[in-house]
């Protein structure tokens, strides 16, 4: 009896398929690794001391075969610092690289605050609606018009693919060799065509539709504001969620002579204090954005914390709560270049080609990790810089408490300049004493009182002096 052919077909079927070289991380628990060195695998791994989480090069292979194992803890720690879906990150593709614009050019972006209907007041030309480009509004059809919509689309797919390979071009032609190469998946999978050259294809369709003479049904005309859209998702919902603003450590400020630093210089208006900060916060580095430090670098009200805590680098390490608040993430981009799956399998040949006799001795900590062909670029913004231990002390209380609605951060007391002014007004409430306001308000309404008083004495002995020169000139 022969074998069944269906290992083969799904080995080399696409769906199936997966990288070899794709990082497999393993854990167990602290009670099956100690004393079974149990993880997962159908061989014990005895690993006495060490990290919770392994990664292995050679799975097969056996016990004390070739068992390579390396630390996963960067891995896990990176997927539980940022894979609860909170950031939205971005690729390069989706950032766009507008020009920076001086405040003359961006004063008439500038929106009234009291007028409730912007948009009604710019009133465009008649030919604005027309020349963008309209789809057909997919929810609001029933299933059989959504059924008419897609034999529509599937009659003309054979004239889209033709028009896509005909604008490829010929080097890229070379490269479709088998004939599931020449569809529209794979053109778009791999690259070939733009990502959005589906959505111009429905937005053609649609105009066509629109612009036919020929056409006897009545379609509407296109509103300018879309009618009902929904608005572009934030890149962090930590712009909603205050409770949701990740917890950091500033490590220092930029380096004025930074190369990248120096190119935006004329549009940050020097150095000095705003420079931005460098930010470690899961296993990253981001930079906040200059306002911040506007405001949070001067020492307002003797507050001298901030500057010891944020401003001065504690290299060694000695105040661990020095530097540590909770940022919002403002933007998160993500590159990869060089590519984001990396060989970590030994090399059997060195850098001149000739090979070497059983295992190629490499260290393994010389071996790059899955995250070091990743490029990170963050922007943040500060939420409050409170050490645990003050925080702990103040009683904040747990998100939505009583303790918690009534708290003020420190930040929010540097941003008010007038909260530790003599009336003490805008304070926390523990600092304040019952009475102590309206008597201080009291004692300021009397001397201003006497103040005034003593100012009018002034101007009127004045105004008496002159008078009784003038009266004396004119005896004269």
């Amino acid at each position: 009896m022969s074998s069944s052919p269906f290992p083969q077909m799904l080995k080399r079927a696409h769906i199936s398929t997966y990288d070899p070289l794709i990082t497999r991380i393993y854990t167990s628990t602290p009670s099956s690794k100690s004393q079974h060195s149990d993880w997962g695998l159908k061989f014990p791994v005895p690993i006495k001391k060490g990290p919770r989480y392994i990664k292995f090069n050679s799975l097969d292979a056996g016990p004390g075969v070739n068992c390579d194992w390396r630390s996963g803890e960067r891995e896990a720690r990176f997927v539980q610092a940022w894979g609860d879906g909170t950031v939205r990150w971005q690729n390069e593709d989706e950032v766009q690289s507008l020009p920076f614009l001086t405040k003359a050019q961006t004063a008439a972006f500038s929106r009234n605050a009291q007028s409730d209907d912007y948009l009604t007041e710019q009133i465009p030309s008649s030919e604005s609606a027309e020349d963008q480009l309209w789809m057909k509004d997919v929810e609001s059809m029933s299933e059989k018009e959504f059924e008419l919509y897609l034999e529509k689309i599937r009659k003309g797919r054979k004239q889209f693919l033709d028009q896509k390979l005909n604008d490829i071009s010929t080097s890229i032609k070379e490269t479709l060799v088998l004939p599931e190469d020449n569809t529209l998946i794979h053109l778009s999978y791999t690259g070939k065509t733009p990502s959005n050259s589906t959505l111009n294809y429905q937005a053609a369709l649609t105009t066509s539709e629109l612009r036919d003479v020929r056409s006897n049904k009545l379609n509407s005309k296109p509103h300018r504001t879309n009618g009902l859209v929904y608005s572009a998702k934030p890149t962090s919902s930590n712009e909603y969620l205050e409770t949701s603003s990740k917890k950091g450590r500033v490590l220092n400020k930029v380096s004025r002579y930074d190369n990248t630093q120096n190119a935006f210089r004329p549009l940050m208006g020097g150095g000095g204090n705003n420079l931005p900060w460098i930010v470690s916060l899961g296993g990253l580095t981001g930079k906040t954005i200059t306002n911040n430090n506007r405001f949070t670098d001067s020492n307002v009200g003797g507050n001298a914390y901030m500057n010891n805590s944020i401003d001065q680098t504690d290299y060694t390490r000695s105040d661990t709560s020095a530097g540590v608040g909770k940022f919002r993430i403002g933007r998160a981009e993500m590159g990869s270049n060089p590519p984001s799956v990396l060989a970590l399998k030994d090399s059997k040949y060195t850098n001149n080609g000739t090979k070497l006799t059983g295992r190629w001795r490499q260290s393994t900590a010389n071996q790059p990790s899955p995250l070091d062909t990743f490029r990170f670029d963050i922007d943040l913004s500060i939420t409050d810089i409170e050490s645990e231990v003050e925080g702990a002390e103040a009683g904040v209380g747990q998100p939505g408490s009583r303790e918690w609605v009534g708290n003020e951060s420190k930040l929010n007391k540097l941003t008010t300049d007038s909260w530790q002014d003599e009336l003490n007004l805008g304070g926390p409430r523990r600092d304040r004493q019952k009475g102590e306001a309206l008597d201080k308000l009291k004692k300021r309404e009397r001397e201003a009182t006497k103040e005034t008083m003593s100012r009018l004495h002034r101007l009127l002995n004045k105004h008496k002096v002159d008078a009784e020169v003038k009266e004396t000139e004119d005896g004269q």
